[in-house]
């Protein structure tokens, strides 16, 4: 019978049938002279972006009696196995119109002869992925299921795929359609999973986090790879960013590069709003890519980058969580599944999805407090200026007005500032009372200061407390000047603040001195105490001044009289 000894001509092809770019090539066969078992261990390739557990299949296509291994191995008494429908698949392979003018399946009329006419189809040819394609609408219930190493009891072809479903939007992509000969045989999948990365793009570097100021442009870099496509015939590549509410996106900005050069924008779409929610999840937006497939599979490995830029807003977080942008990848990841959608997925498409990268844009603040130099009691009425090298647009806000309440929540410690932690006897020293309880009130003072582009300054007054805090500061040297002191109050000198910092994912790690001493944060924000001293009194009328002059005039009368009689004396002692 010529079917069984099929493989003798061919044996290493046939073996190597694999329909997918994702589940290759590489097979070692492991000479078993006679075994009732075979193995066959599905391994992930070195390096592999994939990182999902994947649950595989194993269905019987053929079965057979195995003789010899490796090179002489021969299938023979080939028929259908056990996990196909043997009859259905035989009747579409030899009436289906998939393979082209010329159905090379068309005369068969048992296992044995469609099994003589794959075993000349080349690896990874579009033939071998259509009959892989058909076989798999004809499967049975009958199936191995492993996590990667299958034993199998009988010999035959098989047909390997992941479990459906197993992989949605997660990031890991699907097997295509594997047919084997068993015989102890060693397979590593080819998955290429694309990866997203996110940086911002500051002075030419890029970096994971940086400061900046409020209303200060930021721009952010995202890359990628072009992935192999082979074995779909659609591909999705979709990417999805969000921003913080502290970061405005600048519509418009946004440009995509594909091997250093610019893509036109019809050839990708920037969506926002409700175009850019999918489920229950809101995106800042999406940049769907146009027909990625025909444009970019002759592309593999190419590098893909967009960039784009945002604003950082009035709603900027001013602690050390600083102010986030996420972004992750939607992708195909199952080419044995046609897709409904056409540039984007719909419901129910087989896509996966790239964990999320994020970078953080910090900013800071400065808390000042006017107070008596002498009493230490807080001072209302002066004015400042700030000026300063990376200002833009500073938040200016009045402190949150704390008053004397018994029922309130807060202290007040003894350097202005206040808590809701209640003194004890190892820390009463700090509180300016231990009794005395204060509830706080949101004060409606306080103004967006937009800075001359020229002059780089502002001017507020200082209310409620004598407290103002200059919010949403980037990394610099800013001096502090008080234009005008509160009546009867001397004017002070120019402040120094120097804030510096080293920004990570975790942290802004700022710096911050004034006049050249360190200032520490209080409640997210650095504070610190300005004091004003009291002019010189001068004597005024009614009190001692106008006493000391009596006296004065009252000892030049005296003086007079005494020089008036003496003279006379002395006149009278001449004559």
């Amino acid at each position: 019978m010529k079917g069984i000894d099929i493989m003798k001509k061919n044996y290493r092809r046939f073996a190597a049938i694999i329909v997918s770019s994702l589940m290759c090539a590489s097979a070692v066969m492991t000479a078993i002279p006679s075994a009732s078992a075979y193995d066959v261990n599905i391994q992930q390739k070195e390096n592999s972006n994939d990182t999902v557990s994947h649950k595989y299949e194993a269905y019987q296509v053929f079965t057979g009696t195995l003789h010899g291994t490796g090179a002489d191995a021969v299938l023979s008494d080939i028929d259908w196995g056990k996990g196909v429908k043997g009859d259905e698949l035989l009747t579409e392979l030899t009436t289906t119109n998939l393979f082209g003018a010329t159905n090379p399946f068309a005369a068969c009329d048992s296992a044995a002869k469609v099994a003589e006419v794959i075993d000349e189809f080349e690896d990874n040819s579009q033939n071998t992925q259509t009959f892989a394609d058909i076989v798999a609408k004809h499967l049975s219930t009958t199936k191995e299921v492993s996590t990667g190493s299958f034993t199998i009891a009988d010999a035959g072809y098989y047909f390997i795929k992941d479990q459906d479903g197993s992989l949605a939007n997660k990031n890991g992509a699907y097997t295509d359609y594997i047919l084997k000969v068993v015989d102890s045989v060693t397979i590593t999948a080819k998955e290429d999973i694309p990866t997203i990365d996110k940086h911002i793009l500051e002075g030419g570097e890029l970096k994971e986090a940086n400061t900046a100021s409020v209303n200060d442009v930021i721009t952010f870099q995202l890359d990628s790879k072009v992935p192999d496509m082979t074995g779909y015939n659609q591909y999705f590549f979709v990417i999805n960013d969000t921003l913080c509410k502290g970061l405005t996106y600048n519509t418009g900005s946004l440009k995509v590069f594909v091997d250093d050069k610019a893509v036109d924008s019809s050839a990708f779409e920037v969506q926002q709003g409700a175009d850019a929610k999918v489920g229950e999840v809101q995106y800042t937006f999406q940049v769907v890519m146009k027909d990625f497939y025909n444009k970019y599979k002759n592309m593999t490995g190419k590098d893909i980058k967009v960039t784009y830029s945002a604003t950082l807003n009035e709603n900027a977080d001013r602690t050390e969580s600083g102010n986030e942008n996420k972004v992750d990848l939607t992708y195909s990841n199952n080419p044995n599944v046609i897709p409904s959608g056409k540039d984007e997925p719909s419901n129910g498409d087989a896509v996966g999805k790239t964990p999320e990268k994020n970078t953080k844009t910090y900013t800071t603040g400065l808390l000042l407090q006017k107070i008596d130099g002498a009493t230490k009691k807080n001072l209302t009425g002066a004015k400042f200026k700030i000026t300063g090298e990376k200002l833009n647009k500073v938040l200016v806000t009045s402190a949150t007005e704390f008053k004397e309440d018994a029922d309130g929540t807060y202290y007040k410690l003894k350097n202005g500032t206040y808590t809701k932690d209640k003194p004890t006897a190892s820390n009463a020293d700090l509180y300016e009372s231990t009794t005395t309880k204060y509830k706080a009130t949101e004060s409606t003072v306080g103004h967006l200061a937009d800075v001359d582009g020229t002059t780089k300054m502002f001017e507020t007054d200082v209310d409620g407390y004598g407290v103002v805090t200059f919010e949403g500061l980037n990394a610099g040297t800013y001096t502090i000047t008080e234009t005008k002191a509160p009546d009867g109050y001397n004017t002070v000198s120019p402040i120094t603040i120097e804030i510096t910092a080293n920004p990570t994912l975790t942290g802004p790690n700022w710096t911050v001195t004034k006049d050249g001493k360190t200032v520490n944060p209080s409640a997210n924000i650095y504070s610190f105490e300005v004091e004003n001293n009291k002019g010189a009194t001068l004597p005024g009328t009614g009190g001692i001044g106008t006493t000391i002059f009596y006296i004065i005039g009252g000892t030049l009368v005296a003086g007079a009289v005494v020089m008036f009689i003496t003279k006379k004396r002395m006149s009278s002692s001449e004559e």
